[in-house]
């Protein structure tokens, strides 16, 4: 019985740190946090090109939408940005580049183009 009870009490405290350690480590409360802090943040599955990313900088968030180039499946040749706030977002010219120059890091031979709200 005691056995029993050591054992239940081990795998508690591992499901505990497991927790502990992926709430630390998940993006979306990484991101919420560099938006509260008004610090640049990319979340992005560079291997998915399907997939959408989510980019805050100066307390706003933006969303974009990744297109494939036609011929190679693997290479994103266009990205569309987009405020998920339009009406509250304000940004200067020299704030847009910075977004910009980061995804080009990223993403080198690809378009950035910004959706009109």
């Amino acid at each position: 019985m005691m056995l029993l009870l050591r054992l239940l009490l081990l795998a508690l405290i591992i499901f505990i740190v497991y927790r502990i350690i992926s709430f630390a480590l998940s993006p979306v409360r990484r991101l919420e946090f560099a938006k509260r802090g008004n610090r640049f943040y990319l979340i992005d599955d560079r291997k998915n090109v399907r997939m959408n990313l989510l980019v805050t900088y100066k307390g706003f968030l933006f969303e974009g939408e990744k297109y494939v180039h036609p011929v190679d499946n693997k290479t994103v040749s266009r990205i569309l940005l987009w405020p998920t706030e339009p009406y509250d977002t304000k940004l200067m010219d020299e704030d847009v580049r910075f977004l910009e120059e980061s995804l080009k890091a990223v993403y080198p031979n690809s378009k950035i183009g910004w959706k009109k709200s």
